[in-house]
């Protein structure tokens, strides 16, 4: 009787943190990963979203739109430095290259999420639709961080170089 009591919480354990632990979403050669969002403070009407995209080997790809519930739009945005001054600017798609995986993430590429409907809340899923050329729309839910977070799941890291110039590697 006790093993199966023990067995039991543990199964029950296993399934409450199944969907939590789901950080990445596979379609067509393209897996996103780690998908995250800062917090918003309240009344805030833009917000941004992160995550890092790989393509299989033999299947590149390019995010061209992303939609979300929460906002009115959702843009595809880099960071570029003009002049010495660090601006942000729109951009009609992402390329990921065949086996290789691009990062987008505070001060490189990101997805702004603007008219946001209410703040985003730390601990809340935000649910994204990323929408691929080839692969086609993949949901996500991305988990909000901390206000100010630099990474998901308290991971801060300063963007890198060749993240931000969206040809990051593992």
């Amino acid at each position: 009787m006790t093993l199966n009591l023990g067995f039991l919480v543990l199964a029950s354990l296993l399934v409450a943190v199944g969907p939590a632990a789901a950080h990445e979403y596979t379609a067509g050669g393209i897996t996103v990963a780690h998908p995250w969002a800062r917090a918003t403070p309240g009344g805030a009407k833009v917000g941004g979203a992160y995550l890092e995209i790989k393509a299989a080997e033999g299947t590149g790809d390019r995010l061209i739109a992303a939609k979300s519930p929460a906002a009115g739009a959702a843009e595809l945005h880099n960071h570029i430095m003009e002049k010495g001054i660090a601006r942000m600017r729109r951009v009609e798609a992402i390329v990921v290259p065949a086996g290789k995986s691009v990062v987008l993430e505070p001060g490189g590429y990101h997805l702004m999420l603007s008219d946001l409907k209410a703040p985003l809340k730390e601990g809340d899923l935000l649910k994204l639709t990323l929408v691929f050329e080839k692969a086609g729309e993949i949901e996500v839910e991305a988990t909000v961080e901390p206000l100010g977070a630099m990474g998901p799941h308290g991971f801060d890291r300063q963007p890198s170089a060749p993240a931000a110039s969206g040809a990051h590697k593992h």
